[in-house]
């Protein structure tokens, strides 16, 4: 039973994401990453979601306040280095990316309750 209450949380979630995306807005899968060895995964109440939009050059960054605020960091996946790091509310906000050039991005987002959320994405 609580399988199947997990799997219907998923399926939920997933056309949630679906339904928001306008078209312009690629949805940034980002993954929690849970400290220690842990045989249960949950997915933290403050875990935003993301998205990049090609057209206006910015990530998008939806939360639901159950955080304070979030740290952002950018970091490109060919010299790991972080170009941009910043804090946003914990309602989410969005983050212009429009000076960074053509190549893949790792997006490390950390809440005000140390949570960790990672993804990629590119820009081309």
């Amino acid at each position: 039973m609580r399988n199947q209450i997990i799997l219907v949380f998923f399926i939920l979630l997933a056309a949630l994401r679906l339904s928001a995306d306008d078209g312009n807005n690629t949805p940034i899968n980002i993954q929690h990453q849970s400290p220690g060895n842990h045989s249960e995964h949950y997915i933290p109440a403050d875990m935003p979601i993301v998205y990049f939009d090609s057209e206006a050059m910015e990530i998008i960054i939806e939360a639901e306040g159950y955080a304070d605020y979030y740290v952002v960091e950018v970091i490109s996946m060919v010299s790991g280095q972080t170009l941009i790091y910043t804090q946003i509310d914990g309602y989410g906000d969005t983050i212009d990316v429009s000076s960074l050039p053509d190549a893949y991005y790792q997006i490390i987002i950390t809440s005000s309750n140390n949570n960790v959320f990672e993804g990629t994405f590119l820009i081309e």
